[in-house]
This record gives structure tokens, sequence and C-alpha cells, in this order.
């Protein structure tokens, strides 16, 4: 394919941007990072899909909608503001785009569980024109329910995960046949907190640790769960418990691509990366943002899905490809913070030919 035409460049980022006085260790450096995210990182994309930028009791958001739209980001959609009285806090969601949204909706998720009941999180649609306006992006974000400490597939936090990822595969249903024309790409971006690493060492004898690229070739259980439940082909019950009826079964099926997975051929750490010493001692990459019970637990649990099965069939003839996807660790060099959070984001881009 020669790509000859336009190229659109897409972030997801959690920003790990939480409500004021909420803080892991000394300090989360909230106005000191989205500065640096402001000054050195949003202007290299077009679209660019936040998690964890919360509203609630902070002018952040504002902050950032102001700066974004004097570097050309005109555009966004974002999570509904909440208020004291509505025992909550916002989801945290925001889109900004370059380019004109012109359709755009959301959908507010059962509440979670534990610490997670707090904050209304969902999904953000926005459905963006490109420049000529003959194609548009069908662009997704989402947050789902987190789990603290170590991950068991039969917890109630993994079933509620699941249940709110079956909402965004019926969410899929209502907005595609309403929006997508024949052709036209569909992204799915977030932190979707679902591990898809198996953390299962391969050559244990050897290596004591687990590696990013060798051990991360197998999908986990939750991971593939996960996409069967966004498809819409749903799983066996029993997977998570066998008390459990549900099958998360939807009524329409969506070949969606694990981006990430089949460009690089592993599942890349985006939480809780680590470094390996000289002497093979294992140290966390980042200790300012992340609790020390997560500092090291190499989780893959940032995404790009890709959708386009009649990538031919668009109307004017122009095919959209997924050109590049990576992740992108956004390093905070001579800071008192060494990234921009404790997630590291996800980038791709789109060529459209």
């Amino acid at each position: 394919m020669t790509n000859s035409g336009p190229r659109l460049r897409i972030l997801t980022q959690n920003m790990f941007m939480r409500p004021p006085l909420v803080k892991t260790n000394k300090s989360d450096w909230k106005d000191e990072r989205l500065d640096y995210f402001i000054d050195h990182i949003l202007d290299n994309y077009d679209v660019v899909c936040l998690q964890e930028m919360f509203e609630f009791a902070s002018s952040r958001r504002s902050r950032l909608f102001a700066a974004a739209e004097k570097l050309g980001f005109k555009f966004y959609v974002a999570s509904q503001r909440q208020y004291p009285w509505n025992l909550a806090i916002d989801g945290g969601l925001v889109v900004l785009s370059r380019y004109p949204i012109v359709e755009s909706d959301s959908f507010e998720y059962q509440r979670g569980i534990g610490p997670d009941w707090m904050a209304k999180k969902g999904v953000l649609y926005a459905k963006i024109a490109m420049a000529d306006g003959d194609t548009h992006v069908h662009l997704f974000t989402t947050h789902t329910q987190a789990s603290y400490g170590e991950v068991v597939i039969t917890q109630p936090d993994v079933k509620r995960r699941l249940s709110q990822l079956f909402e965004f595969h019926n969410f899929l249903e209502r907005i595609l046949p309403k929006h997508r024309a024949a052709g036209e790409a569909v992204v799915l971006t977030g932190d979707f907190n679902v591990d898809s690493r198996d953390h299962v060492l391969r050559d244990p004898t050897k290596v004591k640790y687990e590696r990013e690229v060798e051990d991360g070739v197998e999908t986990s259980d939750e991971g593939k769960a996960m996409m069967a439940v966004l498809e819409g082909r749903g799983i066996d019950p029993k997977v998570l418990g066998p008390d459990n009826t549900d099958e998360f079964r939807g009524k329409t099926i969506y070949a969606l691509h694990d981006a990430l997975k089949e460009r690089l051929g592993y599942h890349p750490v985006t939480f809780g990366n680590i470094v390996v010493a000289k002497d093979g001692n294992v140290l966390p990459r980042e200790t300012v943002l992340t609790t020390r019970l997560d500092s090291t637990v190499m989780h893959s649990i940032d995404y790009v899905l890709w959708y386009n099965p009649d990538s031919k069939e668009h109307k004017s003839s122009i095919v959209a490809e997924l050109v590049n996807v990576g992740v992108v660790p956004n390093f905070t060099p001579d800071r008192e913070f060494t990234q921009i959070s404790d997630h590291y984001g996800v980038a791709a881009e789109i060529a459209f030919n």
C-alpha cells in the first residue's frame, strides 16, 4: 500500500490526575506533571485520549482545555461533571482533537466496587471528521474497574470489570450501526485494567525474574475473557466461578484486533515496570507515583484495539490503515518525577490512502 494520504496520530494515556489531597507517596506532583504534559507531549499528537484526568474539585481539566486550544485542539468531549451532592466524582475521561468531533456520546457503567465506587467510570465516543470530511474515525476511550492487590479471575472486582466491558460492547452495538459507514476505522483506547500478561516464567531455571518480551507472549485468562466480551462472543460463565451464570454474549460480533499484541508479538508492560541491576536484582522502574505494592507488577493494562473489517468498501475508496502502534513511557528527565504518570501511554498512527 502507498501511504500517500494524511495521517492521524493518537495517544491514549492514564494521567493519574486524581482529585486534590489524594496522593500515593510524598507528592503526586499533579500540577508539575500537567505542565510537563502540555509543554512536551500534547503537541506531538492529533487526538489525545486521557483517563484519570479528573475534574472534581480541581481546575486542572479547565487549564488543560485552555492550553490544548492554543495548541490547535479545538474540539473535545469529557466525562460529565459531578458535584458533592452527587456522592461521586466524574469518570476522568477526556478526548482532545485537532479535527472536528461531529458526533459524541457517553455511557456511565454500573458503579464500581471498593474505592472505584466513588468514580462514575464509563466510556466516551467521538466521531472525528478528517480534513476532507469524506471519512471519519470512530474513537472510544474507557476506564474500568480496578483491582487492588493480587488478581484472581474469580474475584468480584474481575466480574464487575468484565460486566463493565460488556456494557462497552452494548454501547458499540448502539453507536456503530447509527454512526459508522462502511470502511471507517473504529479505535478503542484506554486503561481497561485487564492484565493480559500471564506472568509465567518460560525459563525459570536460568532467569529468576519476569522478562517483558519472552514472558509476555501468552495471554492471561482474563485477557482472553476481555477480548471475548468486547467482541460479543461471550465466555463460559464458570470461568468466573461455579455459581456465575453471566455469559456476556452480545447480539453482534465485532472482530477486534489487539494492536499492540499483533504488532509486537507480546503484551508490553504499561504499568509497574522493572529494571534489572547488573547483579540481577529486580528494581522498580518508577517509585514516585506508584505504590510499593504495584511498583514491580509488570502489568499490560492499556490498549489500542482496532476494527475495520470492510476497509476496502469505503464510498470514496479511502482505505484507513493502522500503520504504527507502540508503548510510549513518557519519561520526564530532570524532574522531581520520572515519568508523566504511573502508567505508560500507547501511541498509534492511522494512514488514509
